[in-house]
Parts: C-alpha cells; structure tokens; sequence
C-alpha cells in the first residue's frame, strides 16, 4: 500500500501514536484461547441466472425464500422497501452488490459436515425457488453472460457510495461469486495467520478457480474473479497477495490506512472540508447524519490525524481492503477468500482445503520456506498471478510443490478427528488429472458453448433435494 500525503514531523508522530492504539485495541479484540478443533462458518455466493444465462433479480426470491424457514428480515439502513438479508437460527440468505448474486451465510460450525448440512438445505430451498421462477443457481464463480453494469448493481447506500469512489471498477463486484470461510484463531497466532493465510492462498486459487468465462467470452483467466479484482486499483494492493509480509500489527495498521478511504460515515465529515457536504454526497436524506454513508478519496491517514486513534473507523474502512485473506476482528477469525463457487458435486472442496492448510500451518509454513528460500514472499507473488492465469497448469515453484502442500493439509485436516478429510477427495483429484473446475469449464464451453456451460455449472433441484 502507498501514500502519497507528506506530514510534518509532529503530524506523522500524531498519526503513528494513533496507529500503535488501534494495533493494541485490535489485537485485544481476538480471543486468548481457542476451542480445538477450530470454529468454522461459511460466506458461500451463488450467481443466479435465468434460462439463456442472463442475470436474474434475487430480490424475487425473497417471499418463497421467506417461506422455507423462519427467518428475521432485514432492510437498508434508512430504506424499509429494501430487503437486503433473511437471518435465520441455522443460516442466511443476503443480497449481494449485484442482484443477480445471493449469498448464503453459515452459522459457526464444530465441523465441515454440519456447514455441508447446513449449506445443503439452504441452497436446496433457493434452488427450488429459482427453479419455480424459470430460473438456476449456479456452482460458479461470475455471472458467465451479464456484464459488470450499474442497471444490476443492488441499490445499498454503501454500494451507491462505493460506486461514486471508484466508478466503474467498482462494478466488476457485481458479477462475482466467491466461496470463503471464517476459521477461529486467537490472540497469539494473529500476526502469523495474517500473513501465513495470504501466502498460501495461491494454492486455493489453482486448485478451486471456476470463473474462466464472463461476458459470454472465454477470459484470459481461470480464475476470472480473481484476475479482473488484481486489476482494480492495483497500487494499494487491495486485492490479491499483499506487496511482502506484515512485521507487526501495527504494521499491517499502518499500510491499511495508507490506502483510500473509499467510504466513510457522514459524520466523520463533520469540521473538515472533504470537498462536499453530506448532503451532496448521501444517496437519501431519510437516514440519521451518523448512519449516511459517503465516498471518499483521502487516504486514511488523514482521518487519524484529524481524528486520532478512531477504531471504529478504522475497521470500517479495513472492511473495503480485500485481500486474498484477512483477519475479522468482529468474528475473531482469518478469513479465506479467493476461492470460486465451486460446482455443486463438489462443493466443499474450497471449504476443506482451506481448513487443511490452516490446521496445517506450521508445517506447511516451514515447508515454503525451506523449499522457496528467503524470497518466498515473491516467489508466492509470481505464483499468485501465474495460478490465475493458468489454474493446474501454471508451473510450480518448485518440483511436487502441490503435491507436497496438499498432502501436508489434507493431514492437518484429518488431525482434527473429525473424518472431515472425505471432503478432500476432489482437491485429491483435480491435483491428479492437473486440472481445476475453470480449466474443465474452459473446455466445455470450447466445445459446447454457453449452453454447455450453463449445463455444466448449473445445480439441477434433483441433486439438492
């Protein structure tokens, strides 16, 4: 991340005091001790399209949803008309920045078999109802057809203000579909975990990227999510792999807040000029001051020296710095993100491979480095962007490499004793036959075109019933 403000030497002093309380008040905020086996929950984004693979409008499948449990529903802040979430007990259902993507959150799970049942009866009711509807959710990273476009963006106070900060980049998270998992750590392990999770995300990408066609093209990318976000403001690396490891908290504090205070709550406008009142700037004018949301374009370096150590604010910035892995102070989790939707068969592949190679982070970590030496970090950079690329085909850095780290997870998933490692064997497989859901989509819709793919990727109500 880079600055380009200059301080004075009492200013910068006043903004480094204020970067070490939010380092303390942040490591603070991660439990001590953990439970053995970890916590685990699942944030899974499902495209939903229509026949011809056009975007639909989730915001129509929110009565049948509705009716399928019981659910709490929640609203836009200041926009009772707008249905953004159904919460419910076990899991729920929230609009994502596009309307044609649906999220579906886990509770925290003891294993990777209650998510898998979990996020079964979920997706079974949404695919039902899509289904009644004329329409299919898809085991897919993008929208395969409907390009990044402000007519699909969700009408969210935040998303209007993300759009004003970053224009048309900012639509590209219309489309996409991740798959990510929340994993408990504590205290002690935080540093090591920020860091150690954004390393071995290049695996995650090469083994589970499903998103090589967009726009109704074939992309240059396996993983198109992945390869468009790389792109977006890349000069504060807030997409992807950090520039180099993190030496402390306050560190990781200090190169967060030099990035772009993209959004910012109205009131924090309060005695500055911004170059804009809230009122210029707020979508509506029927929310509180203090709940408007704005765009923003100074980095937030100066809001600590205009405002101290504010903490709340600084997460809620933190919040649009997208790494491949960050750690969430409001879960007291690493949170693992780089993963496509994966196809329905095969759906908790991501899940179990991301919670091998954390369980298995001490000899995984050892491993990269005795095998990468002391420039591992780029080595692992060079191996981000190649992976994007190329999926299983990309070159390893160096002989049996995945081979190597997948074994070294799948052994760190099956210390658990939770049996959890059956959910191991398509990771197992893909690593086999060298290739990954993108590069087998590639070559279908080579083939058969957007109808084979749609066919391909599509989760058919008879498999989740």
């Amino acid at each position: 991340m880079s600055g380009t403000e200059t301080f004075t030497t009492a200013q910068q002093a006043r903004i480094d005091a204020a970067i070490d309380e939010i380092a303390d008040l942040y490591v603070a905020r991660f439990p001590a001790t953990i439970a053995e086996p970890r916590i685990v929950g699942r944030e899974a984004e499902f495209p939903v399209v229509d026949a011809q693979g056009q975007s639909a409008d989730v915001r129509r499948l929110w009565p049948g949803l509705a009716d399928s449990g019981t659910f709490h529903t929640k609203y836009d802040t200041g926009r009772e008309h707008l249905v953004v979430a159904l919460e419910g007990a076990e899991y729920s259902y929230a609009l994502e920045v596009g309307v044609g993507t649906i999220e579906i959150n886990t509770r925290p799970c003891a294993d990777l078999f209650t998510v898998a049942q979990i996020t079964q009866q979920a997706v079974s009711a949404l695919v039902h109802v899509a289904a009644r509807q004329g329409n299919q959710v898809l085991g897919y990273g993008i929208q395969p057809v409907t390009p990044p476009q402000l007519r699909i963006m969700s009408p969210k106070q935040r998303y209007e203000s993300l759009y004003r900060a970053m224009g048309e980049a900012w639509l590209w998270y219309t489309v996409t579909a991740s798959d990510q998992i929340q994993i408990d750590i504590h205290r002690a392990e935080l540093l090591h975990m920020l860091n150690y999770a954004n390393l071995i995300t290049p695996l995650i990408i090469a083994l589970c990227g499903n998103s090589p066609v967009y726009g109704g093209q074939l992309s240059p990318f396996c993983s198109g999510r992945e390869g468009r976000m790389a792109q977006i403001q890349a000069s504060e690396y807030r997409h992807g792999m950090p520039p180099r490891p993190y030496a402390s908290i306050a560190d990781y504090v200090a190169a967060v807040s030099e990035s772009t205070h993209l959004i910012l709550h109205a009131e924090s406008l309060r005695g500055t000029a911004p170059g804009g009142s809230p009122e210029d700037w707020a979508p509506h004018h029927d929310s509180a001051p203090q709940q408007a949301v704005v765009p923003g374009s100074r980095p937030f370096t100066q809001h600590l020296l205009e405002h101290g150590a504010d903490f709340d604010a600084f997460l809620f910035h933190e919040h649009y710095v997208w790494n491949s892995a960050r750690v969430r102070v409001a879960y007291g989790t690493v949170e693992i993100r780089p993963a496509c939707q994966q196809p329905w068969s095969e759906h908790m592949a991501a899940m179990a491979l991301s919670l091998g190679l954390i369980e298995a982070n001490g000899p995984i970590s050892d491993y990269l480095v005795d095998a990468l030496g002391p420039d591992f970090w780029h080595v692992m950079r060079s191996f981000h962007s190649q992976a994007i690329a190329r999926g299983l085909q990309a070159p390893q850095p160096v002989p049996d490499f995945l081979q190597t780290v997948v074994e070294l997870a799948e052994a760190g998933l099956r210390a658990r004793g939770q049996g959890e490692e059956e959910f191991f064997a398509p990771i197992r497989r893909r690593l086999e036959r060298r290739e990954n859901p993108a590069q087998r989509a590639r070559r279908v819709f080579q083939v058969d075109g957007l109808t084979g793919l749609l066919a391909l990727t599509a989760i058919r109500p008879d498999t989740v019933a």
